[in-house]
């Protein structure tokens, strides 16, 4: 499988979801991503691609789920680049600059 440079830290890690985990593990940026949802009407053996049950979190899933497993998120332990600041969070504004928003930004208390 294809690995990627984190341009945050030194890791190597291999593309897809074991980047975002350690997008969201180790820098604390919560990622949107697929659920797989499952119709009434679904049989046994049918593609989750095929039935139409694979959809992209909301904002508001990711950061439930992201806050079930990151508590520390937001409060005075946080972690994130918007709490880090500097280098990090010029990085991470770099490359959101190029690619887009990749990661949501939740508030903080």
């Amino acid at each position: 499988m294809k690995k990627k440079k984190c341009l945050l830290c030194t890791a190597v890690v291999e593309s897809g979801y074991k980047f975002y985990d350690h997008l969201e593990d180790v820098h604390m940026m919560p990622i949107r991503r697929e659920r797989i949802v499952q119709p009434e009407n679904w049989i046994h053996g049918m593609s989750l691609e095929k039935k139409g049950m694979l959809r992209e979190e909301t904002h508001s899933e990711c950061m439930e789920r992201f806050k079930f497993n990151h508590p520390e998120y937001g409060t005075d332990q946080c972690w994130c680049p918007d709490c880090l600041g500097g280098e990090t969070l010029a990085m991470v504004n770099k490359v959101c600059s190029k690619h887009g928003q990749l990661y949501i930004k939740g508030k903080h208390s």
